[in-house]
């Protein structure tokens, strides 16, 4: 990089000079042209006409506009030259360096080139704006000889200096002056090309910073506009083409000198606005110029305002090197400095009328800026590696140094992780255990009172059986929450869509809780807009129910005064919908719990005044509370929000502290038909004379199960297991008794030895040859355990088993009913209250 600068130094230093003589050179190529006597002659004068106009004479070079959007009409003006020549040993040529127009030469009427026939030149620069004639030495006389130019053109002619003379000396004039208007325009060009995309490429590879974006799309379009200008066929006609070729200036000078500020750390928004406003309606502008017929006045105006453009990107690279103070930045403000005089001195050329073709020098101003910031660029992108690949080593070291700790801390994360994954499975195999082991008390205790209800008792005894049966069912109660999520985690709870009618339901829960609403002195009210009563819902109607109940459970739960307000009315949109909101005068939520009161067992602190903030009802799907202040397990509104989700229904919660709070559920609505069910109503009839069959490997539960089931008039025969209960069936039949058919099967699911009660039921109905009615039961709800029972085909129910429900299957065993698979409806709140008045016989 450091021979690269000062290989770069030397360019510098002798490519000003050059520059310079190239310029003097083209400025003045009649002293450039040394040649051999007799000189070339530069005639400057001729008799120009005009059809249907007298022949007047003009000074060279000559221009003719025609009128302002005028393309139809072709200007047609013939030049006549003399010069006088003596005799010349050597080839002559005619010379013309500036022609834009069709063009017809000839000398003393013998035509020397014909270009009338070729299309327009269309360039704004280009090589067939020169022409090189060589002249046959008999198409000449010694002394006056008469020179005749025809021209053609359809928008502007423009004719330059005439040179004759000797070829060889000419034709130097020549290549000098294509070589500079055109050659090394497009070799610049093709360099500056290279670099912009080397530019370009590098921002590729860090598109973080625009500094290589800006320069890269400046210097590429920069090239392009300069090798357009040479191309013999630009694809545009006027005025198009003098349009879009002057506004290619400002496409390359924009983001060149957003360039300059950004690198000088300038900051001038505003400035940078106007340049991108500036590109953006230049062509409106210029288009209107047209229109007006002032389009060359304009375009000489709209290139003066963006050279001024550049000064300020050239003042923001003064700026640069004042602050860096280095060679770096002198030699960017020289040759930005250099760049803006090119500029300059090519816009005073461009309105010089002594030449119709001048040298412009912007194109070389390109070689000095374009490699010089290139090598800025490159060097920083290069200081940037270089800085990462240390930083990489350094990281490395580290990595390297710290690699044996983080080691260490992989293992010790590793061994906690390990240990917090038994401790899990403890937990659980804890929680699966302490299930079943509570559940079979529980179990045993719902079928003791049941029983009990059944011996005369006197008042004392019955309200003491009484508030055993409202313990046992509280116990139940939360049971039942665990189930419920339990069996939403094994999937096992399966969603029934259908038309229904939503206000005969929600009439149904309002009388459900209005005795325990009356019991606190609350307000419980319906309210059911009847805007809409074409219109039903569409849901499933057991789980919406469960919902409801969960949420006006819960108000009637946690509200101390005031009421409960159970509404329901229809909303419009594209979709209509029913929103079905709760709405309460509790305690209310803060606003930073009310996402967290759905989550599973989370429950609110009691406020300083004793009133329970927990927003939670663990009646199960479809269980409610029992008017006490007793708190729940923190499941009912994550109940609530599984079965939303479950069915795809929004649910919502508003609340304000010490003003109450409003829970929302949405459902959609239809205008289908409900479907007509049969009246509901649970299986009655007698039990007496019904052989069942109970396996189950706790002796407590199956002596309950025995009691309650003699009190139906049922015949009982129990068993640890399959054997034990096929024995007592042996056992009375070697002792003369003639034993029962058995009728019906209720089975634990887990026994001991690792048994499971559907391969017991398969055991007892190959015993008999019989397809026996069976129901199991389980005291364990692990998620596991009931997709297995689920998927089991036999009808099953958790344990505590409310007595009304065995009873109600028991019925329809009797009438050859209960022979479908599948999870047995879980009681209300009002039945699991009343389970041992409804079962006793």
């Amino acid at each position: 990089m450091h021979c690269f600068a000062k290989v770069y130094k030397v360019v510098a230093r002798l490519a000003a000079p050059a520059l310079l003589w190239l310029a003097l050179a083209s400025s003045a190529p009649s002293m450039a042209a040394a040649a051999p006597a007799p000189p070339p002659q530069e005639l400057q004068q001729a008799q120009r006409q005009l059809p249907g106009e007298a022949r007047s004479t003009v000074v060279l070079p000559d221009t003719i506009d025609a009128a302002a959007g005028d393309l139809s009409t072709v200007l047609r003006p013939h030049y006549r030259l003399q010069v006088e020549l003596g005799d010349s040993a050597g080839r002559t040529a005619i010379y013309l360096p500036g022609v834009f127009a069709h063009a017809r030469v000839a000398i003393n009427g013998h035509v020397v080139a014909d270009r009338i026939r070729e299309p327009l030149p269309s360039a704004p620069r280009g090589a067939n704006r020169l022409l090189l004639a060589t002249v046959p030495g008999e198409f000449l006389r010694p002394g006056l000889n008469h020179i005749d130019v025809d021209m053609a053109g359809t928008r502007k002619t423009s004719l330059s200096r005439v040179w004759i003379g000797d070829e060889d000396a000419l034709r130097s004039l020549y290549e000098r002056k294509l070589l500079l208007t055109v050659h090394a325009p497009v070799a610049a060009a093709a360099i500056i090309i290279a670099l912009s995309l080397c530019v370009l490429l590098l921002w590729a590879r860090q598109t973080g910073d625009t500094l290589y974006a800006f320069f890269g799309i400046g210097g590429l379009l920069w090239a392009l506009h300069t090798v357009w200008t040479v191309l013999p066929d630009p694809m545009l006609r006027a005025p198009h083409l003098s349009i879009w070729w002057t506004m290619g200036f400002p496409f390359f000078i924009a983001p060149l000198v957003v360039f300059c500020i950004r690198l000088a750390q300038w900051d001038l928004p505003r400035f940078e606005r106007a340049l991108w406003i500036g590109v953006v309606a230049g062509p409106v502008l210029l288009y209107a110029a047209e229109f007006a017929g002032v389009l060359e006045t304009a375009q000489d105006y709209w290139r003066l305002l963006w050279i001024g453009a550049v000064a300020v990107g050239v003042a923001a690279v003064g700026r640069y090197a004042l602050r860096q103070r280095n060679v770096r930045g002198m030699l960017l403000l020289t040759v930005g400095a250099v760049a803006l005089i090119f500029g300059v001195r090519d816009w005073l050329m461009d309105q010089d009328l002594s030449d119709n073709h001048p040298v412009f020098l912007t194109s070389f101003s390109g070689l000095l800026f374009f490699p010089l910031v290139a090598w800025i660029l490159i060097d920083g992108f290069v200081a940037t590696a270089r800085e990462l690949r240390l930083l990489n080593a350094e990281l490395e070291r580290r990595v390297a140094g710290k690699s044996a700790q983080l080691l260490q801390t992989v293992n010790e994360m590793r061994a906690a992780k390990d240990a917090a994954e038994a401790a899990d499975r403890a937990k659980s195999s804890f929680l699966a255990a302490a299930s079943h082991d509570l559940r079979q008390p529980a179990h045993a205790l719902g079928l003791y009172l049941a029983a009990l209800r059944g011996e005369t008792l006197n008042d004392a005894q019955a309200e003491l059986v009484d508030r055993m049966s409202d313990a046992a069912a509280a116990l139940d109660t939360m049971f039942n929450a665990l189930l419920d999520i339990s069996r939403m985690d094994a999937g096992a709870v399966e969603v029934q869509r259908r038309p229904f009618e939503l206000q005969p339901m929600l009439h149904r829960l309002a009388d459900e809780f209005a005795h325990d609403a009356a019991d606190k002195g609350l307000r419980l009210s319906v309210r059911v807009s009847g805007a809409a009563s074409g219109l039903r819902a569409y849901s499933d109607p057991m789980l919406v129910e469960r919902i409801v109940r969960n949420l006006l459970g819960n108000a009637v739960k946690y509200t101390r005064t005031g009421g409960v307000l159970l509404a329901c009315r229809k909303c419009g949109g594209a979709t209509p919908c029913w929103r079905i909101q709760v709405h309460d005068t509790g305690p209310g939520i803060a606003e930073a719990d009310r996402e967290r009161v759905f989550e599973e067992f989370f429950q609110l602190e009691p406020s300083s005044r004793g009133v329970a903030f927990e927003r939670s009802h663990d009646g199960g799907l479809d269980g409610g509370t029992d008017g006490s202040h007793r708190q729940g397990l923190g499941l009912g509104l994550s109940i609530v929000r599984r079965l939303s989700q479950l069915l795809d229904h929004a649910v919502s919660l508003k609340s304000r502290l010490g003003r109450g709070s409003c829970l929302t559920l949405e459902l959609p609505a239809t205008t289908d038909a409900a479907p007509v069910e049969a009246p509901a109503g649970r299986p009655e009839g007698a039990l007496n004379g019904l052989c069942v069959g109970v396996i189950d490997d706790d002796a407590q539960v199956r002596a309950a199960m025995r009691s309650l089931l003699e009190r139906w008039g049922c015949v009982v025969r129990t068993g640890e297991n399959a054997a034990e209960l096929l024995a007592d069936a042996t056992a009375l039949h070697a002792a003369a008794i003639p034993p029962p058919r058995l009728q019906a099967l209720v089975v634990d699911y887990q026994l001991r030895d690792g048994r499971t009660g559907p391969q017991e039921i398969g055991a007892v109905r190959l015993a008999c040859a019989a397809h026996l009615p069976a129901l199991i039961v389980s005291g364990v709800s692990a998620p596991t355990r009931l997709a297995e029972l689920h998927a089991s085909g036999f009808e099953w129910l958790i344990k505590p088993v409310p007595p009304q429900r065995l009873r109600s299957w028991l019925v329809a065993a009797l009438r050859g009913k209960a022979v479908h698979g599948g999870a047995a409806p879980t009681p209300t709140r009002r039945e699991a209250a009343r389970s041992a008045q409804q079962a006793a016989p």
